[in-house]
């Protein structure tokens, strides 16, 4: 039996369960596929140029500096060996995911609320999991680490139900450790779900079965870290993930003020409350709802998985938008919660109607961000509105210019933060550094890093330049022995072929350059061909 806020209800037989699991999947299909075909942002570029390079026998880190966790670049190296336009496959994967995690979002809804309201909470995850305000139409890393995340949170609920389980306790440890190698914040569930587990536990021998979760969990967490940690070691690469994955890391996180990081936070709340607001409205509700109905386990498992998904998408500074996504499923729960709650106020006890209404109100602000993403804008408007003041609607031409003036042999220098330049060229990077983030700001070591990739840009001698700076390398305190390096490189070993100029703040014009032009008026960046 199920416990519900109303009492115990019926488990679904398993052809509903069938229908149910269908019907999610088909949603999460509809919702995705016409924004399939929107263009890579900057962090997809980067895993894609990393998963690209897999297949020529080299390491992220070792060969290609990156402070991602490793799982999303294996993740986009099956994607891209589908056989569609890599754009596609990327997103496609992407939607496999989402779905899966929709599907699984709604066994663990079960745990608490009757088969109607599951679903809609997992119906409201994969519509908000697509916002494009909240960058849900990229492929990045939230979107893959949230399946093994809730997976861990139903393994988590079946070991404290089955203390003698062994199993279920290793495989929910190796659930968050496959979490955290999409990415980091993900140990947060780790240390809530070993608090928890105490609630959940039996009154019987708690204490040690607390201590046995505890034990082998971490067991089956450090099992994953082993295997990826042993595969890096044995390929001379695994200084160069701790360096990258952790050290660095740790000094990003170190570098935001508190001043920029409320700023970064309020520009994005109101960013994604044209999308959530209601689903924020009603997630207050459930947690009401959660007090009144005296269910204080539930309470501590869904208010905790919120804080601590909460920290996660602070822990930077940076507030991206798509570090929301962590938010989603402890959200969507306990925002049906609340529409359940609510539904249930006399004198509409007795019918499903509330039920119907308070579900359409909880989709209809996704429902009409969405609608002109799938509709009215092109693939190339849908990224401008996305992401706009940055121009990746331009960078696949872009990138097919630099193809054309290269051959597959020779290397390319990026100078700027735009790696899908890369990828979609299929040409290699002069330098380790495919985006040049890591080079500034107040890291330990900048200088000699910089002065470390200046080399390696004379020794692989690239036979074309892209110049596309970004302002945040010039952000004070920043040392710019780099930029003035590169500088002087280009203009005395490279010559003009085309401009990026802005056309108007979310378009850029793509013109060939004439023999010995000056840069334009409104320039954005240049491609540049060896003399």
């Amino acid at each position: 039996m199920i416990e519900s806020a109303t009492g115990l209800r019926r488990r679904p037989s398993a052809r509903q369960t069938i229908l149910v699991v269908a019907g999610l999947i088909l949603i999460a299909a509809a919702v995705r596929i016409p924004l399939l075909g929107i263009p890579l942002e900057r962090d997809e570029g980067e895993y894609a140029y990393i998963a690209w390079r897999l297949g020529h026998n080299e390491l992220p880190y070792r060969d290609w500096v990156d402070q991602k966790p490793p799982a999303v670049f294996w993740t986009y190296r099956a994607a891209l060996a589908l056989p569609l336009d890599p754009i596609r496959a990327v997103h496609l994967a992407a939607l496999l995911f989402s779905a899966a995690s929709s599907c699984a979002l709604f066994f663990l809804a079960l745990r608490f609320m009757d088969r109607f309201w599951a679903l809609v909470a997992a119906a409201l995850f994969t519509l908000l999991s697509a916002d494009p305000f909240a960058q849900g139409t990229a492929a990045n890393t939230e979107v893959f680490m949230l399946l093994p995340l809730i997976l861990s949170q139903i393994a988590f609920l079946k070991a404290a139900d089955n203390p003698r389980n062994v199993l279920l306790m290793i495989v929910c440890g190796a659930l968050t450790g496959m979490a955290i190698a999409f990415k980091q914040v993900a140990a947060l569930n780790w240390f809530l779900l070993i608090a928890l587990y105490p609630i959940f536990a039996t009154a019987e021998k708690r204490r040690r079965n607390s201590l046995a979760f505890a034990f082998w969990s971490t067991g089956g967490l450090f099992a994953i870290a082993a295997i990826i940690g042993l595969y890096f070691w044995t390929r001379h690469g695994l200084s160069g993930l701790v360096g990258n994955v952790f050290t660095h890391n740790l000094e990003y996180i170190g570098a935001m003020t508190w001043s920029d990081r409320l700023q970064f936070c309020s520009e994005t709340l109101t960013r994604l409350a044209r999308t959530e607001v209601l689903a924020w409205i009603f997630s207050a509700a459930g947690l009401i709802a959660l007090i009144v109905a005296g269910k204080g386990k539930w309470l501590a498992f869904l208010a905790g998985w919120l804080f601590t998904s909460m920290v996660g998408v602070s822990a930077s500074g940076y507030f991206f938008p798509h570090y929301f996504q962590q938010l989603l499923p402890p959200l969507a729960l306990i925002a049906v919660f609340g529409a359940q709650w609510l539904s249930e106020f006399r004198p509409w006890r007795s019918s499903r109607i509330p039920g119907a209404l308070l579900s359409l109100l909880l989709a209809v602000l996704p429902l009409k961000t969405l609608w002109p993403f799938w509709f009215s804008y092109t693939p190339a408007d849908a990224v401008r509105k996305i992401y706009p003041g940055n121009f990746f609607a331009e960078m696949p031409e872009f990138a097919a210019r630099v193809a054309q003036v290269t051959s597959s042999e020779q290397r390319v220098f990026v100078f700027g933060a735009e790696p899908e330049l890369l990828f979609y060229a299929q040409r290699v990077s002069a330098t380790r550094y495919i985006f040049l983030f890591p080079l500034y700001g107040p890291y330990r070591n900048a200088r000699e890093k910089q002065i470390a990739a200046a080399d390696e840009i004379q020794r692989a001698a690239p036979a074309a330049a892209v110049y596309v700076p970004n302002d945040l390398f010039f952000n004070p305190g920043s040392d710019q022995y780099f930029t003035e390096w590169s500088l002087s490189y280009l203009e005395q070993n490279f010559y003009p072929d085309t401009w990026l100029i802005k056309e108007s703040p979310t378009v850029a014009q793509i013109v060939r350059a004439g023999p010995d032009s000056p840069a334009p008026e409104r320039f954005l960046g240049a491609i540049l061909v060896k003399k």
